[in-house]
């Protein structure tokens, strides 16, 4: 318990204007700050001499800053490559290529399901059709036409990490 208030005392300033050169709500800040102290009040007895603290102290800073943006599904750009350095064109063409490189994996998916399957999909998920019109085009029932669309979409599930 001691280790541990004499590490907040004597970082608890640094890792706070640390981590206030990423986030700007003063709200924000301080649970940052905040959860970077619980994360190194859990993996504290772990550390032995002072450069390990405080590399401790800053790389748990940067994991809790990278978590906040995370959980905001925000881009966190860390300062060495600040927005400043990244045009928004990039960012663009950085979205749509992770965007293309998803589509053609989920189309690679859609190969390997049962044909009947993949059809009944396409028409309902991209082609908006519903599963009503499906089952009367196919004289099937609905729920029939309903079983085949959820099963490829619990197959791309199993098989995505982006759903």
């Amino acid at each position: 318990m001691a280790d541990f208030k004499k590490i907040y005392s004597e970082y608890k300033h640094r890792v706070y204007f640390f981590v206030a050169k990423y986030i700007s709500e003063e709200e924000d800040i301080e649970e940052t700050v905040q959860d970077t102290f619980m994360h190194i009040w859990k993996y504290l007895p772990k550390t032995g001499s002072e450069s390990e603290v405080e590399a401790l102290v800053f790389k748990s800073a940067k994991q809790e800053v990278s978590h906040f943006y995370r959980k905001r599904k925000m881009i966190f750009v860390p300062l060495e490559n600040s927005r400043e350095n990244v045009s928004e064109d990039d960012v663009q063409i950085d979205e749509k290529l992770q965007q293309e490189d998803r589509l053609k994996k989920i189309e690679t998916l859609l190969e390997q399901v049962p044909e009947r399957s993949r059809e009944f999909f396409v028409q309902n998920k991209m082609q908006n059709l519903s599963l009503f019109t499906i089952a009367k085009e196919n004289n099937i029932s609905k729920t029939a036409v309903e079983k085949h669309v959820n099963k490829v979409l619990k197959f791309l599930r199993n098989h995505l990490n982006f759903f």
